[in-house]
């Protein structure tokens, strides 16, 4: 399957499961899922932060955005412009919807310093901007982490 192909991974049966937009990621379960598939425990050799765009109502718009090359710490100039780009396409594709953000960087899978700084600085101006952001993982060689507000104060 290409990468980028959203399927859940927690099927019962050990089958997974596609996520597709009928079908919504309201729990942060869901999210996760949806997380660890893209990651798929990669040894990644560059920083890239990826996007998943949801309605309203928590289905994933069948696009899956690669933002290749982030800085390790992310500068004012780089969220604003990544933070415009994600609130046009939510005007025009998602009205009322949310993102969900994967930070993958070379490294331990361990929420560092730099993970903490793009967590609460792209919050920080999602929220000025109006975008709403549903979660924000971070991954390097091996597991999927969560980032919570706790994590990002």
């Amino acid at each position: 399957m290409p990468r980028g192909t959203v399927e859940r991974m927690t099927h019962p049966d050990g089958i997974p499961e596609p996520i597709t937009p009928d079908r919504p990621l309201r729990s942060d379960h869901d999210l996760l899922d949806w997380a660890r598939f893209v990651h798929q425990d990669v040894r990644p050799t560059r920083s890239t932060l990826w996007v998943l765009l949801l309605d309203s109502k928590d289905h994933p718009l069948p696009l899956l955005l690669p933002i290749e090359d982030v800085p390790e710490t992310p500068d004012a100039c780089t969220l604003l412009e990544v933070l415009t780009f994600l609130s046009r396409l939510l005007v025009e594709h998602a009205p009322g919807g949310s993102v969900a953000l994967l930070l993958e960087r070379p490294g331990a899978s361990r929420r560092g310093p730099g993970d903490r700084t793009w967590d609460a600085q792209i919050r920080t101006v999602a929220r000025r901007m109006k975008v709403r952001v549903r979660a924000f993982f971070v991954a390097g060689t091996g597991s999927v982490l969560p980032m919570t507000l706790d994590d990002a104060a």
